[in-house]
C-alpha cells in the first residue's frame, strides 16, 4: 500500500538525516490518518493518491500567493515539499495524453453540452494522473 511506502520512506529518510523529507511525509501520514479516522476505515491506495494530490495542489497555490508577495524563502520551501509529494503520486500525463483521454470521452457522448459531466467523466478516466483545472480547460477548448 502507499501509506506503507510512505511510512517506510519516512524510516529512511530519518536514517538519512533529511529533515525536509521526514517534515513533509510525516505531514502526510497525519493527514491520512486523519482521513481513515472520519472514514473509520482505512484509505484505499485510490484515496491515498486522491488526498496526495490535494495537497501538492494546496502547495501550487500556495506557491503562487508567495510569489505574488515577493517570497522567494517560502516558495523554494514549497516547491522542495511539492517534490516529495509528486514522488508518491502516479506519473501525470503528457498534454497529447490528456487530450486523446478527452476526446475518446466527448466522441462516446451524444450530448456534449454539459461541461461538468464530461470533465468527470474524463477525471474518473484519467484517475488521479492529470490536474483537474487543465482537464477543465482542455475540456472548455474542445466544446467550443
Amino acid at each position: 500500500m502507499l501509506r506503507d511506502d510512505i511510512q517506510k520512506s519516512v524510516n529512511e529518510n530519518l536514517k538519512a538525516g533529511k529533515a525536509l523529507e521526514v517534515k513533509v511525509l510525516r505531514f502526510l501520514l497525519s493527514e491520512i490518518q486523519y482521513a481513515e479516522i472520519a472514514k473509520q476505515s482505512d484509505l484505499t491506495d485510490e484515496e491515498t493518491v486522491a488526498l496526495l494530490a490535494k495537497e501538492l495542489r494546496k502547495r501550487k497555490e500556495a506557491i503562487e500567493m508567495f510569489k505574488k508577495a515577493n517570497r522567494d524563502d517560502l516558495v523554494a520551501d514549497e516547491e522542495k515539499q511539492l517534490t516529495v509529494i509528486q514522488k508518491y503520486l502516479p506519473q501525470q500525463l503528457t498534454e497529447s495524453e490528456l487530450e486523446k483521454a478527452v476526446d475518446e470521452v466527448l466522441s462516446s457522448l451524444p450530448d456534449k453540452s454539459n461541461m461538468g459531466k464530461i470533465i468527470g467523466l474524463v477525471m474518473a478516466k484519467v484517475k488521479g494522473q492529470a490536474d483537474g483545472k487543465m482537464v477543465a480547460e482542455l475540456v472548455k477548448k474542445k466544446i467550443s
